[in-house]
């Protein structure tokens, strides 16, 4: 056996030969000690130390000072007070967290990415929409699918929208023009829609695809931004006078994570073609300057309310910015409720991208 000390604790151990300089798990205070070639060696018929020890693994008694056991690639270090270290468990116990760990990493590393694109998907096709009609979507009117059959109509004398919600008008800008035209298949969920984080089910049954981004009723109307069904102000992208960079356009909204797993009745979230309902818009409980009645805080096992902006990542929730650029919101901000009005003329700090 070779005797050694640790540089550590001062703790005296004993290994087997084979062990010399590789590294060890000092039993008494756990860092990783290089056991030294030039330990001192004990020979076989040294003395052992007093009282008996049980291998646990093994069922057979040793000495402290004496001998080592194997069992399962754990190697058991007898040290001079009679306190032992499972070395090779130790070690693969470390690895496996440690690969745990970084493949937790990984995942939540590559939902963010998805989902950073899905927002800035759902950004472009509103700069889209809004090059074409010259205004941006709002939150549609409550006209129920079975009125109008999942058409994008427009009443011919206001020419405002009589149905679907934002996220419906947009649909020909991300590649979903049959959807748009026609409602083929109420169940299709629509991925640039679906935070992969929460990997929740993709439509309501039977209502249709929803969504895990909502919309800022600010931009619509402040004024009216607690009415979903609020009429269309047909606010154009010069009409956020605050400016493009620092205004939310949409983002996560938070949600009842105890509903994730719903396909129906989820509260705070509506299948798109429903227009006018707070399931695909947030926003406040009152309007333009200093917004009330806002939450910003990480999904949880609490229902939302039209105030209720977070989402499933523990550093922030992710929103889509007026100039289609994506940024993480913490959670501790406190001038959040500032980028959500499109005139407030507050002044506001862009968090770090």
């Amino acid at each position: 056996m070779l005797h050694f000390q640790c540089p550590s604790c001062q703790t005296r151990c004993e290994a087997a030969p084979e062990f010399a300089g590789k590294l060890v798990v000092c039993p008494q205070c756990g860092q990783s000690v290089s056991v030294p070639r030039d330990a001192t060696a004990i020979t076989e018929d040294a003395p052992p130390l007093p009282g008996p020890k049980r291998d646990i693994f093994a069922g057979d008694e040793h000495w402290p000072g004496q001998s080592i056991a194997k069992d399962g690639g754990a190697v058991k270090i007898w040290v001079r007070n009679g306190v032992y270290a499972l070395v090779g468990l130790s070690a693969i116990v470390v690895l496996l967290s440690l690969l745990g760990r970084g493949m937790n990493d990984t995942y939540t590393g590559g939902a963010r990415t998805q989902s950073i694109n899905n927002l800035k998907n759902i950004a472009l096709a509103c700069h889209s929409f809004h090059d074409m009609h010259k205004h941006m979507p709002f939150n549609g009117s409550d006209v129920t699918p079975a009125d109008v059959k999942g058409k994008y109509t427009k009443e011919a004398v206001s020419g405002s929208f009589t149905s679907g919600s934002w996220a419906f008008q947009i649909l020909p800008f991300i590649d979903q023009a049959p959807l748009f035209n026609e409602v083929h298949d109420p169940k299709a969920g629509i991925s640039y829609y679906m935070c992969p984080a929460r990997g929740r089910p993709t439509s309501e049954a039977p209502g249709g695809p929803w969504t895990d981004y909502f919309y800022n009723n600010y931009l619509n109307d402040p004024l009216q931004a607690a009415n979903p069904n609020a009429p269309d102000a047909r606010r154009t992208l010069a009409g956020i006078t605050d400016g493009t960079s620092t205004t939310i356009l949409a983002g996560h909204g938070n949600i009842n994570t105890t509903q994730s797993a719903f396909t129906a009745n989820v509260v705070g979230s509506s299948n798109i073609f429903l227009g006018g309902t707070i399931g695909t818009t947030r926003s406040g409980d009152n309007g333009n300057a200093n917004p009330t009645g806002i939450i910003f805080k990480r999904d949880s096992a609490e229902d939302p309310g039209i105030g209720s902006w977070g989402g499933p990542y523990s550093q922030g929730a992710l929103m889509a910015m007026g100039d289609a650029t994506v940024r993480m919101f913490p959670y501790a901000m406190r001038d959040f409720s500032a980028f959500l009005t499109p005139t407030g003329g507050e002044n506001v700090v862009l968090p770090d991208t």
